[in-house]
């Protein structure tokens, strides 16, 4: 695994080939000269740190530049970020699937397997279903050489402590109390694969709304308020930019407030008697009530209301720029934001922007996997973990 080995370098080097790391991680394949002017070191410090970064495997020689946009004469050598020297891997856990997926430390998914579940399913089955959807999707990555794993981390539904042990779980039988980062780790050593990197669980909503910041409508966007709208209803925050855990991790479950009746707001969906016959129940009544069907109708605003009241509730108490609405219901696109936008516009004092996600199923797995890459980011980048 890339490292520095302890006792070589110096702080002051550490830092130094932290910073030139930094800068062909950020910018793209750059030029020693490039280098020095994106870091603002010596031409001799970077040549330096260049020869020893590339031994490290943590650079490599990128191909020329294009003919067509070069200057004359032999092409100075460009240096990138080597991506493919390790893997970081995020699992989504919950009621109805394991997806786990991988990806290098640019971020580019490698692979992914999805398994099916049981929303019934008991402990041993669960665990045993997150073994085999990590075994197949590392196995399916394996083409590329087997590359060190660097970090893991898995979304699941609960209030998940900062051990990553599960507090409260409403949506999975025997699951709280377990210890899931343990667990998780267990399940790495029974197929074989070692990483001394952090392996993680955090909460499935927090891990969406992450993902959504990195990949989705959320980009560049610090505050923000992931709603979940499918079979059941959640919450995940973002507050300047990482998720919010909260004293007891218990941020965001704001679903478990009876005054909000979210338990049974789904549930009314599907009491509709559907005019349409395309596509799953839910679907349809936002199908029916954009034709103007009037119960079709009812339904959706009632649930756009019952939406609207818990964001409201959140956004007045941090301010978000941005809702998300993610989970299956985000599909229905504007026929589930507009309602909520127009009940926000009654409830709040700044009503934030809200929009549908576009990231379906995959969000929370994704999420886990760019906690991941910032648990590697910090690694790399912090000359005094580097040194550990």
């Amino acid at each position: 695994m890339m490292r520095i080995r302890s006792g070589d370098p110096s702080v002051l080097r550490r830092l130094n080939l932290a910073a030139m790391l930094r800068a062909v991680y950020e910018g793209g394949p750059q030029t020693v000269t490039e280098i020095a002017t994106a870091t603002g070191l010596s031409r001799p410090t970077c040549e330096e740190g260049v020869s020893e970064l590339l031994v490290q495997g943590r650079i490599v020689e990128a191909p020329p530049s294009d003919p067509a946009n070069r200057a004359p004469g032999r092409p100075a050598k460009r240096y990138a970020f080597n991506a493919a020297a390790g893997r970081v891997l995020g699992v989504d856990i919950g009621a109805h699937k394991a997806l786990a997926i991988t990806a290098d430390l640019a971020g580019h998914v490698t692979s992914e397997h999805r398994v099916r579940l049981d929303p019934d399913l008991a402990l041993t089955d669960r665990l045993a279903a997150i073994r085999q959807a990590v075994q197949a999707c590392l196995a399916a990555d394996s083409a590329s050489g087997e590359p060190d794993l660097f970090a893991a981390v898995v979304g699941s539904p609960g209030v998940i402590d900062a051990e990553g042990r599960v507090v409260l779980c409403n949506a999975m039988p025997d699951w709280a109390g377990v210890n899931l980062s343990a667990e998780f780790a267990r399940v790495l050593e029974d197929v074989g694969v070692k990483t001394d990197g952090p392996v993680r669980a955090e909460n499935d909503m927090g891990m969406a709304a992450l993902a959504e910041q990195w990949r989705g409508v959320a980009k560049g966007v610090g505050a923000v308020v992931y709603i979940h709208a499918g079979h059941r209803l959640g919450a995940g925050v973002l507050i300047d930019g990482k998720p919010y855990r909260g004293h007891h991790g218990a941020a965001g479950e704001i679903g478990t407030l009876k005054l909000l009746d979210w338990e049974n707001s789904y549930r009314r969906l599907g009491r509709y008697t559907p005019a349409s016959t395309s596509g799953d129940f839910a679907m349809r009544v936002f199908t029916d009530a954009h034709n103007g069907i009037q119960a079709a109708a009812e339904l959706v605003d009632r649930f756009a209301f019952d939406l609207a009241t818990g964001v409201a509730a959140m956004a007045m108490t941090i301010d978000p720029a941005l809702v998300v609405v993610g989970g299956g219901i985000s599909r229905a696109g504007e026929a589930i934001t507009e309602p909520v936008r127009r009940h926000l516009a009654d409830l709040c004092l700044f009503p934030p922007r809200v929009e549908a996600s576009a990231l379906g199923e995959e969000s929370v797995a994704l999420g886990a996997v760019r906690a991941a890459l910032l648990h590697v980011e910090q690694r790399l980048f912090n000359p005094a973990s580097a040194a550990g």
